[in-house]
């Protein structure tokens, strides 16, 4: 049975979890001893603590000092404005992705992008392929229903109209551990929780269309791509009233050999879409294919098989992926946990060669952290999502981290991948009536017990600061928001 440990790099920083049968990976050099200079300015910043305002809010709101990090810099100052508990490593739930993101970023470049082949294992003539069709993915964390049309859509204009095979699956450009699903929280069909692979159609997601038939007083729901053998059991009662949020989140529930469809769904929400995982990458893959493939006028009638491109096989198209500069966008501002996993194991490739493994993903963020400077000592990656109860981070690198992008020519690219204050992705609804709306790039995290926020913030009287707030413990949720909130409020104004 493979165990869990930390794998060591240099002489004692620890970057991620790993699998003990993983095969060696060269170690990264520790970071070189801190100069005078540097030992003085950490002695410097270790008495910046909380303003008494916020003190003072934590004695109310009954927060324990210690479950709280912070980390404040002026970017045109010497020292930090602001440092609490800055070295102690916590989980830092999705803000984790600004790490992934941004090795991506330096390592790849902006203009990167992913390739999705179509090979032929077979002769084709006249349009007829007589054998297989062998897609093989190299982990595109956006292959979405657009770009899989267009890819199969110029199969056809390439020549391709039917496909008298089978449809091979090549995934071996990653080298994954087993993954269940239901191991974080239970949910194996929410789409957080969505695998990693190198061929990855729409995020894993099966999109359900839910539709409200008033006549009737049902909800009709309909799975796309459709799945063979699926039994869904439809319990959902159409309500009265306005639509709502909760209309749009049904449960699905296991039951003996069906899938049970609980909740509420209100006529007033008309027709939408809820996405869940149900299916293997693979199969997901394949189901996708033949609904798409007969859409556009092409036959189909193979299987799905498992495999790799060999030799002999011949190469009839290349998809080209949208740019990594793109993509980080939809990771960071919409917090997509697959994305980031996926991003993880390209840089992994990249550096480390095929096939794509988490150890080497981890040993590329080290590895970019000890040119930087920065201290990673205890920095656990995991799965580079966030979406972790090991990974581990301290408020101090993560904002040594955002300092140095600051400092990089990639900058725009990174801090426009950040959603915006009151704006848009997962901060458009906060801040929206307030002074500080359009003021910050930040990344947001939130788990049952840990909440974070970090990024760039343009403060009232024109100065850039970096912005860390780390919160880990049962309020974090609820009381921890209102002091987060409060923080940066307080920030805003010097």
């Amino acid at each position: 049975m493979l165990k869990r440990f930390l794998i060591t790099i240099g002489l004692c920083a620890c970057i991620g979890l790993v699998e003990a049968a993983t095969v060696a990976q060269p170690a990264v050099p520790a970071r070189p001893a801190p100069q005078p200079a540097e030992l003085a300015l950490v002695r410097h910043t270790q008495t910046l603590d909380l303003p008494e305002n916020i003190t003072a809010l934590m004695q109310q709101y009954k927060i324990p000092v210690e479950n709280l990090s912070v980390y404040i810099r002026d970017l045109n100052a010497d020292v930090p404005m602001v440092v609490h508990n800055d070295k102690v490593p916590r989980n830092p739930a999705s803000t984790m992705k600004l790490v992934t993101t941004w090795t991506a970023l330096k390592r790849l470049g902006p203009a990167y992008t992913w390739k999705t082949e179509s090979w032929l294992r077979g002769e084709l003539k006249d349009g007829v392929l007589n054998g297989d069709l062998i897609l093989k993915g190299y982990g595109d964390p956006f292959l979405t229903d657009e770009s899989f049309w267009q890819l199969l859509h110029d199969l056809q204009l390439k020549g391709l109209k039917e496909v008298r095979g089978n449809l091979i699956v090549d995934n071996s450009y990653f080298s994954l551990p087993d993954y269940n699903p239901a191991d974080f929280d239970n949910e194996p069909t929410r789409v957080y929780n969505a695998p990693p692979s190198a061929l990855m159609f729409n995020f894993q997601a099966s999109r359900f269309l839910f539709e409200a038939d008033s006549s009737t007083g049902k909800v009709g729901i309909t799975p796309f791509p459709l799945i063979p053998g699926l039994q869904l059991e439809n319990s959902m009662v159409l309500s009265k009233g306005k639509c709502s949020k909760a209309h749009y989140r049904p449960d699905f529930e296991p039951d003996g050999a069906a899938i049970r469809v609980k909740g509420a769904y209100s006529a007033d929400c008309g027709k939408n879409f809820v996405l869940r995982v149900m299916s293997t990458p693979e199969q997901h893959v394949f189901n996708a294919f033949r609904d798409m493939w007969r859409s556009l006028g092409g036959v189909f009638n193979g299987k799905l098989q498992t495999g790799q491109v060999r030799e002999g096989d011949v190469l009839l198209d290349t998809h080209e992926s949208r740019t990594l500069g793109e993509q980080i966008r939809f990771v960071n501002k919409w917090s997509n946990n697959v994305m980031a996993r996926q991003m993880l194991l390209t840089v992994g490739a990249a550096l480390g060669g095929a096939p794509a493994t988490l150890d080497k993903g981890r040993i590329a963020i080290a590895g970019l952290l000890h040119e930087e400077g920065i201290d990673y000592s205890g920095m656990i990656v995991d799965n580079g999502s966030g979406l972790s109860r090991h990974a581990r981070l301290t408020a101090r690198q993560l904002g040594e981290l955002l300092e140095a992008a600051w400092r990089d020519p990639y900058m725009p690219e990174f801090m426009a991948s950040m959603p915006l204050l009151g704006e848009d992705g997962t901060l458009a609804g906060r801040f929206k009536g307030d002074d500080l709306k359009g003021r910050s790039h930040m990344k947001t995290g939130t788990l049952n017990d840990a909440t974070a926020i970090a990024g760039y913030m343009l403060t009232r009287s024109g100065k850039r600061l970096i912005v860390v707030l780390q919160h880990n413990g049962r309020e974090a949720q609820g009381s921890g928001r209102r002091l987060q909130d409060a923080i940066l409020k307080w920030a805003f104004e010097q």
